[in-house]
């Protein structure tokens, strides 16, 4: 048995073709909710990336700006260094006095002084530190050497007199290599000279100070010691003398 379509084809195709539309309708509809979800995602994750941006930005901007003052303050720090350094070097840790005091008493028994020099320059010193060794073998030089560099002030003191003999100037210049304020006692000439018809030794001794010599922490025992052994090194000479 055959069905009988009684409804008009194009009726029929009509409503096919409403119902591809409205199927279609539905799809797009679909579609746009979808692209537009994604766009308000994107806009929302864009934004967040923006903001965590200037966050980072703001981070690096403070940062330059503790930097920037760190270094200010550093300049700053140095120059307040040099200005103290200065300032101390300044000020006489040894006073000539007592230096001149120094040579007098280590001169031997009937020699003096015809000149007497304190000059000081600045120099510069370079500590260097050595590879240290690791159970891994030694460190390489870029990760282990360093330099610290300063300046300081080193006095020098020139000394010209008269002596007897040249044993005299060697008893001098044993009792001033003994002073605990002198670092190097070097001579410079001893030569036969005539002073009021009398042949007597004219010398010239340089003599470096410690860096950092300072009146006030040598040590009294030293200064005792040295002393006495100035005070028996004259009599001893004299004694041969006679």
């Amino acid at each position: 048995m055959s069905l009988v379509n009684l409804l008009p084809d194009d009726y029929v195709a009509r409503q096919a073709q409403r119902r591809a539309n409205m199927l279609c309708t539905v799809l797009f509809g679909v579609v746009m909710i979808g692209v537009v979800g994604a766009a308000l995602v994107s806009e929302h994750s864009y934004a967040r990336t923006r903001q965590v941006r200037e966050q980072v930005n703001q981070s690096y901007a403070d940062a330059g700006k503790l930097l920037e003052q760190m270094q200010t303050l550093e300049v700053k720090k140095k120059k307040l260094l040099d200005k103290a350094s200065g300032t101390t070097n300044l000020l006489e840790r040894v006073p000539r006095s007592y230096l001149v005091a120094t040579v007098a008493n280590a001169l031997p028994e009937g020699g003096s002084l015809t000149k007497f020099d304190l000059s000081g320059k600045r120099e510069m010193s370079v500590t260097l530190v050595k590879n240290p060794k690791t159970r891994f073998g030694v460190m390489s030089s870029k990760q282990s050497t360093g330099a610290g560099r300063g300046r300081s002030r080193v006095w020098t003191l020139t000394v010209t007199g008269l002596a007897g003999t040249d044993v005299e100037v060697a008893v001098f210049i044993a009792a001033m290599a003994r002073c605990p304020l002198m670092e190097t006692v070097e001579l410079v000439y001893s030569k036969e000279e005539e002073v009021n018809k009398t042949v007597v030794r004219e010398f010239q001794v340089t003599m470096r100070l410690k860096p950092g010599a300072d009146v006030l922490t040598t040590p009294p025992a030293q200064a005792r010691e040295m002393a006495r052994t100035d005070a028996s090194g004259k009599s001893q000479l004299t004694g041969g003398a006679r």
